[in-house]
């Protein structure tokens, strides 16, 4: 069923068989006269977050309502469940137009920079989940950081921006540090050979100072190229070239969604 999708390199043949097993996700499956003709997987990953995601119909039966039948049950699903907010994101333009007609409202429109691997520094530094969170004023306060929207650019599920996921990260060692903790990386799982980076915060030569430490960090590990993912329009674009960094692909880009399941709080 994915196997026009992308050329053949769709990911879900290659994580089919771990979301099977996932007991914690639901991975839902539609058929049409006994014929499996759509997928898709709910996912909880952070308090009140779920994650939607490998939402897939196949080519003969697309322009049906399948599509749109599904996600409306997906978000029947999470807001029964109690969840707060449902989040996803995708690279398709056309599958925009459908989660905004449902409701979904954009939170990140992401461009990818890459930079190859390099010799000759050192690794950035990795804090303790104490420093981490003592980090979060200089983040906040960073230039362009109040355009990650308070999301991370994390495409395995995008948490919320906050003192507290500094310090989850830095506890899994995926937040790395400039000298003086004036620039900060925060890390997520890579999809390939690479040093994936979620959200970046500082400025000046102390983020040029980390650019570069990354991409030590992956000659180190064996990885071929780091990959950062920025916000359009995000004001490090001339410290990321400065360093070696450039648009992974120029028509590249990713968005990502979130619909809110329950009314807001009041404060």
């Amino acid at each position: 069923m994915t196997s026009d999708i992308w050329d053949g390199h769709d990911y879900i043949a290659r994580v089919f068989d771990d979301w099977v097993a996932d007991a914690s996700s639901a991975f839902q499956a539609v058929e049409v006269d006994g014929v499996v003709v759509g997928l898709h997987r709910l996912r909880p990953y952070a308090p009140g977050l779920m994650w939607y995601e490998g939402l897939r119909v196949a080519t003969s039966h697309q322009r049906q309502g399948i599509a749109r039948a599904m996600l409306e049950s997906a978000i029947a699903e999470a807001r029964e469940q109690g969840f707060a907010e449902l989040r996803l994101a995708t690279y398709n333009e056309i599958a925009s137009h459908l989660f905004e007609s449902a409701g979904f409202k954009p939170l990140l429109d992401i461009r990818w920079w890459r930079a190859p691997r390099v010799e000759g520094g050192e690794p950035a530094n990795m804090p303790d989940p104490v420093e981490a969170e003592k980090l979060w004023k200089m983040a906040a306060s960073s230039p362009g950081f109040e355009m990650y929207n308070g999301v991370s650019a994390d495409l395995n599920g995008a948490r919320n921006l906050e003192a507290a996921e500094l310090g989850r990260l830095a506890s899994r060692g995926m937040l790395r540090v400039a000298p003086g903790g004036r620039a900060l990386a925060g890390l997520r799982r890579p999809w390939s050979d690479n040093v994936a980076v979620a959200f970046l915060a500082g400025r000046g030569a102390a983020l040029r100072d980390l650019l570069f430490a990354l991409r030590y960090e992956a000659d180190a590990d064996g990885a071929d190229h780091v990959t950062v993912a920025l916000p359009r329009g995000h004001p490090a674009a001339d410290d990321m070239r400065a360093t070696g960094y450039d648009f992974a692909n120029a028509e590249d880009t990713a968005f990502i969604y979130g619909l809110q399941l329950k009314p807001a709080a009041n404060t």
